[in-house]
């Protein structure tokens, strides 16, 4: 009776070490994992930092570039202006102009 506990209790160890030994396969495989997407994250955080750079360049490119057309803009107007009132100084000194029939 002794020995067949003693081979139902070597069984069970055996089949406790086979289940200790899978267990510890799959910790190793989720430690590897994590380390991984760790590292995934570092590279993801990399090209995050990244693209947030280039976001900022291309707004302060947008906002230099809004100011010149909105300088641009206001030196056309004064040029408009400006044509506007010699056409007007050429009619008053040439007197109106001829009308065609």
């Amino acid at each position: 009776m002794l020995r067949k506990k003693e081979k139902d209790l070597e069984t069970e160890y055996k089949q406790l070490q086979l289940e200790s030994q899978g267990k510890e396969g799959r910790l190793i495989a989720l430690v590897n994992e994590v380390e991984a997407l760790g590292k995934y994250r570092c590279v993801e955080q990399e090209e995050q930092d990244v693209l947030l750079s280039a976001l900022s360049a291309l707004q302060d490119k947008a906002q230099h570039l809004e100011y010149n057309l909105s300088a641009e803009t206001r030196i056309k107007l004064d040029l408009f202006s400006a044509l506007g009132d010699t056409r007007r100084q050429l009619e008053i000194t040439q007197g109106p102009p001829p009308h065609l029939c």
